[in-house]
């Protein structure tokens, strides 16, 4: 009986306890509120260039994080998933090694092929491929047109998909059935339908049409009108006996693109020797991309901590105006019973509302001109089709962090001077 008493006396007093603390934090927030308010209302010409200039280094931090991203994201889109994510490796004979001295010719072997294969590794596909070119009629057209010879699996990467049509069947893919698909600039130029499957001559050679695929992204006009035909008989009709064509390999994520060249690079030398083989520009029309973003990613960002740089010296000059300016009130609310403490906390919030107010402000104003700058940002990027701003986590948070940071170390030297305000000197100074 006497616990049960015990607990419900100590209830009491817990509850009244919390009671009496929420009774009294309202008050004092409400008189840190007006504090700062004070402050700020009172030498608000001041507060709005230190705002502005805040604002604007957090508009330039936000519009460089909604950009960039959106960037990166498109770049990903447009050139590794729809290009493709690959490199392709080509022989050549700028320098012979004495690997490849015995052969007739420097092309790429079987032997060469399997000691990349089994040894490169976390790659997401290696396969061989033929890149040439041939003469093409149908009908009263003739032109010597790109022909590219793909496998199975390369078949299925979005360059290759058809967009009309069925594609490759297995007997295609087995060089059994000779068929071909053609770039929508190459049916185009043709002016041919594919819904009867219409029969084109490839090198004299009769090819039933099965399909139309995207036109190569980024490549020139002239590079557009290309033919896909399957690996197996452009091997039969169109490689020396022995060679292979090229080597494609892909990576698995497009964060792996460097790890994977600079491996393939490291096998070529050891297993052919150095100068014997030609990499494929697309690699590093990406990497060109690729960098462009991150440029325009690192002077964004130098910029706009240079501006919010000039906003936390503002900060600094707008508190110690502001401390300097009332310290004969700080004196009096102290000398009524106002602890240090908390004129402390105004300064302190006063200073962190500065930062915090102008990162708003230009985070509001990245986002409304944040499609005009895709605009701009476009044309300097010809690679890069349809560029939207990605409003993503750090375009939001980072310039509200940086800035509410700057804002409240600004305000620790005005904070410092008040802490080790003279009371009695203040009251006697009447300005």
């Amino acid at each position: 009986m006497n616990h049960s008493n015990w607990l419900k006396g100590n209830g009491r007093r817990l509850s009244q306890s919390f009671k009496e603390t929420v009774g009294n934090a309202l008050p004092r927030l409400v008189c840190l509120l007006s504090l700062t308010g004070q402050g700020m209302w009172g030498n608000r010409f001041q507060v709005f260039l230190t705002l502005l200039t805040m604002a604007v280094g957090s508009f330039a931090l936000s519009l460089t994080f909604f950009l960039g991203e959106g960037a990166r994201i498109r770049l990903g889109i447009d050139m590794e998933n729809l290009m493709g994510n690959w490199v392709t490796v080509t022989p050549v004979a700028r320098s012979i090694s004495h690997f490849i001295e015995t052969r007739l010719r420097p092309d790429f072997t079987t032997e060469d092929f399997e000691y990349v294969e089994t040894r490169i590794k976390d790659v997401r596909l290696i396969e061989p491929i033929y890149q040439g070119s041939q003469s093409l009629n149908y009908q009263s057209i003739s032109r010597t047109i790109s022909i590219d010879g793909v496998g199975v699996g390369l078949s299925h990467e979005p360059l290759y998909l058809p967009i009309k049509g069925s594609g490759f069947s297995e007997e295609g893919n087995r060089g059994l059935v000779w068929e071909c698909m053609l770039t929508r600039s190459a049916a185009e130029s043709l002016g041919l339908s594919i819904e009867d499957e219409p029969t084109v001559f490839i090198d004299g050679r009769p090819f039933r049409v099965k399909g139309v695929t995207q036109d190569p992204p980024g490549a020139d006009d002239y590079f557009k009108a290309r033919i896909t035909v399957p690996y197996e008989i452009a091997r039969i009709l169109w490689l020396p006996p022995g060679s292979i064509g090229e080597i494609l390999v892909a990576w698995t994520t497009p964060d792996k693109m460097d790890e994977v060249t600079l491996s393939l690079r490291s096998l070529l030398d050891a297993g052919r020797g150095t100068e014997t083989y030609f990499l494929s520009s697309s690699q590093f029309k990406i990497q060109k991309s690729r960098s462009i973003v991150a440029n325009f990613m690192t002077y964004g960002q130098v910029e706009a901590l240079f501006c919010i740089g000039i906003a936390f010296v503002g900060v600094i000059n707008v508190m110690l105006t502001n401390t300097a300016r009332r310290s004969r009130e700080f004196a009096i609310r102290i000398s009524m019973g106002a602890s240090h403490n908390e004129i402390l906390a105004a300064v302190l919030t006063e200073s962190f509302l500065l930062g915090i107010l102008g990162a708003m402000i230009g985070v509001a104003l990245a986002v409304f001109f944040a499609p005009y700058g895709c605009r701009l940002m476009q044309s300097n990027i010809k690679e890069i089709d349809r560029l939207l701003p990605y409003y993503g986590f750090k375009g939001f948070v980072y310039p509200i962090l940086v800035c509410g940071l700057a804002g409240l170390i600004a305000g620790v030297i005005p904070a410092v001077k008040v802490r080790r305000l003279d009371i009695l000197a203040s009251l006697r100074n009447n300005t």
